[in-house]
């Protein structure tokens, strides 16, 4: 019985010890829920794409650099993947709270109106891709509320070991229809097998939505007699 009281103490001090708060983590997908973020996976166990009107946020399991719109952030502790979600610090998903309502006053002063839970979304959007035969580009179309704004985000996903790349944002307007539509150029993410994700949000606060695609040759399959010989 001394032996192992001895040894267990032992153990407890050879320990090193946890950072403060590292016991405490809180899932993303509760964090997206309560600040109004639309929540996807690039590519399960990849990357998570957080979307809202006016902001797009990349976040990667065991990397403590993230993605916030066209520049990086740093966080305290990395995101740690469980249960397929997220987790992360408290300190991180209060600054996502914070993102919200800095990208998005209006919204956030309905969210905070309502006791900071997510505002009723105005409509959803629809999201159709595909790669545009004979070029380096991507072909968009899709459903918003009519004469909204619509900001759709290009990322990229290279490799398992590589963290999702925010490629390019393209502002598009729907018509009296609702419908929009666009063709985006998938430079710089040539490399073939790369697997693509496009996700549109709405100034008009409607529910945001996603699509995925991987890139292939521009004229992929077709018979060319001059590369036959």
């Amino acid at each position: 019985m001394r032996t192992t009281l001895a040894l267990a103490t032992a153990t407890m001090i050879c320990l090193p010890a946890l950072p403060a708060g590292a016991q405490s983590r809180v899932a993303l997908h509760d964090v997206a829920a309560r600040a109004g973020y639309g929540y996807h996976w690039s590519n399960p166990g990849s990357a998570v794409v957080l979307s809202r009107p006016g902001t797009v946020i990349v976040l990667r399991p065991g990397a403590p650099v993230y993605q916030v719109n066209d520049h990086a952030e740093v966080t305290d502790q990395a995101p740690s993947y469980s249960r397929g979600d997220l987790y992360v610090s408290e300190a991180l998903a209060k600054h996502l709270t914070a993102l919200a309502r800095r990208y998005s006053p209006a919204a956030a002063r309905v969210a905070e109106t309502a006791g900071d839970t997510m505002a009723e979304a105005h409509g959803s959007i629809s999201l159709e891709a595909r790669q545009l035969q004979g070029a380096e580009a991507i072909s968009i179309d899709g459903n918003a509320p009519s004469g909204s704004q619509v900001t759709v985000t290009l990322l990229a996903t290279v490799s398992p070991d590589v963290p999702t790349i925010v490629v390019s944002r393209h502002d598009v307007v729907t018509d009296a229809t609702g419908r929009f539509g666009a063709v985006i150029p998938i430079a710089s993410a040539y490399e073939r097998g790369t697997l693509l994700t496009i996700v549109a949000t709405s100034s008009s606060g409607a529910a945001s939505a996603s699509a995925h695609l991987v890139t292939d040759a521009p004229n992929a399959g077709a018979s060319v007699p001059l590369t036959n010989h």
